[in-house]
């Protein structure tokens, strides 16, 4: 629409990168390293012996992901990045033990379960919305970090006490920051315990509040009371100390992103934001998702938009070729979510905010993949995605969102992020 104000958008290099650049940076940040070909073509080599395809079809995409998911193992820095946060847990394992957590926690995510969870989005969004002030500038990624960190703490892990979910969500942040704290020591053949102690990450003291925490919480759930929280399923099949020490940092982040960007979007489109607000209102303060059809296509066009997993690595298993690029055995080949989700050739208008695209008489894009595909996709996107759509309804009745001019830089690294912040004005409607 005209005069409408631009969204925020990450700038990939206009330019192939150099050797030095992709050494010097490209190993904690290799989303700073893509070209800005990749938004017209499908897939891009990097220069250099050894370095990342990126690729953004999806047709590419399901074959790295799902097709040939046997000959593509997950890169040596996301295994290295999920062992330090999960251990042995969901997300860490590997073959039959991976298999045994993903089959006993799956139930928890399915409809019907995410739908009985709604309530509990709805009351913590509640509890927190009325402790805000009227008229007050808000760091948005501090908001939905709240909320979220108390439906995480009812829902996800039952905390009876044993810790303070603020406290410890305040710890997330820079928790996250460490643990994919990526740099060119982590391409030598070192141990991983002395990787481990160069990047600091055993004596970072969010990390390590982080970690107790999940401690006491493992040690709580042998006080004999019954739980009925993700973590119950995964009793004597998967450490609790790990799942649960996983679970905080992954169930937090991508949700408080998603939230938080569609926050700042709507700031910056009111006539959406109206149109949720009283959708949100007519919904009441228990919605059900049957209720929010187009909040749940803001949703998806927000995740389309900011993608929660921008960048998708694998590694070669075997000499193969994948899009008439050939790949050796140990390369890296990177699916460009985040690019994939823009794309000239894949979208109309790719950059524009269009929930209609989600219409449901249109279909599902197949380049629309926010959560990955394939045996490795996020077990909690139908959670994530209806915890979003809640949190957010409940919002908006009952706080309008301001821009206030705020320009966020955006990073690709884990989650599509801001590096300073999203901030907007709330004003109580």
């Amino acid at each position: 629409m005209p005069g409408e104000l631009p969204l925020p958008a990450f700038s990939f290099l206009p330019h192939q990168p150099s050797l030095w650049r992709l050494l010097r940076v490209g190993v904690g940040d290799v989303g700073s390293c893509i070209p800005a070909e990749i938004l017209d073509q499908f897939s891009v080599q990097l220069p250099g012996p050894g370095a990342p395809l990126i690729v953004s079809s999806p047709e590419l995409a399901r074959e790295v992901l799902n097709d040939r998911a046997d000959l593509f193992a997950r890169d040596k820095f996301i295994r290295r990045l999920f062992r330090r946060a999960w251990g042995q847990g969901l997300a860490g394992a590997e073959g039959p033990a991976w298999e045994r957590q993903r089959k006993a926690a799956a139930p928890f995510f399915r409809p019907k379960a995410v739908a009985g969870q709604l309530a509990a989005f709805a009351r913590e969004s509640n509890a927190v919305a009325a402790e805000l002030p009227t008229d007050a500038a808000v760091e948005l990624n501090a908001l939905a970090l709240r909320i979220v960190s108390r439906i995480v703490f009812s829902v996800l892990v039952d905390a009876r006490g044993a810790v303070d979910p603020e406290a410890v969500s305040r710890d997330v942040p820079g928790y996250i920051a460490r643990i994919v704290d990526f740099g060119p020591a982590d391409l030598l053949p070192l141990p991983e315990r002395l990787l481990d102690w160069l990047n600091g990450v055993n004596r970072d003291p969010q990390a390590r509040r982080v970690r107790a925490a999940a401690d006491r919480l493992a040690k709580a759930r042998g006080d004999g009371l019954r739980r009925v929280d993700m973590i119950a399923l995964l009793e004597g099949v998967g450490p609790a100390r790990d799942n649960i020490g996983g679970l905080i940092p992954a169930a937090m982040d991508t949700t408080v992103h998603g939230l938080s960007w569609a926050l700042n979007t709507l700031a910056l489109r009111p006539d959406w934001q109206t149109r949720l607000a009283g959708e949100a209102q007519a919904a009441g303060p228990l919605p059900t998702l049957d209720q929010l059809p187009l909040t749940r296509r803001v949703v998806q066009e927000v995740l389309r938009l900011y993608a929660p997993a921008p960048l998708l690595a694998r590694s070669a298993a075997v000499d193969q070729v994948i899009g008439g690029h050939r790949v050796r055995r140990g390369q890296t080949v990177i699916v460009a979510v985040y690019a994939m989700h823009r794309h000239l050739r894949l979208w109309d208008d790719p950059d524009r905010f269009d929930p209609d695209r989600f219409l449901p008489d249109r279909g599902l894009n197949p380049a629309w993949m926010p959560f990955g595909t394939g045996p490795r996709m996020c077990i909690a996107a139908q959670f994530a995605q209806a915890e979003i759509a809640v949190v957010l309804a409940r919002l908006l009745a009952q706080f309008e969102f301001l821009p206030t001019g705020h320009q966020p830089r955006l990073l690709l690294r884990t989650a599509t992020r801001s590096l300073n912040g999203l901030q907007v004005l709330a004003r109580r409607r």
